[in-house]
């Protein structure tokens, strides 16, 4: 991941923030990084039993 992204990324998430709240974003922030876990977990699971 370079500089450039992570900036981008940066001003993305300070942008949204800005127009929506904090609230809202660190919702969907959280949301995401939920199911990433979830997904990651099945295909784990599927991996040991499969």
């Amino acid at each position: 991941m370079s500089a450039g992204s992570a900036l981008g990324i940066a001003a993305a998430v300070a942008v949204a923030v800005t127009a929506i709240g904090w609230r809202t974003v660190f919702t969907m922030i959280a949301v995401s990084v939920v199911a990433l876990a979830v997904v990651g977990f099945v295909n784990v699971t599927s991996i040991m039993f499969g």
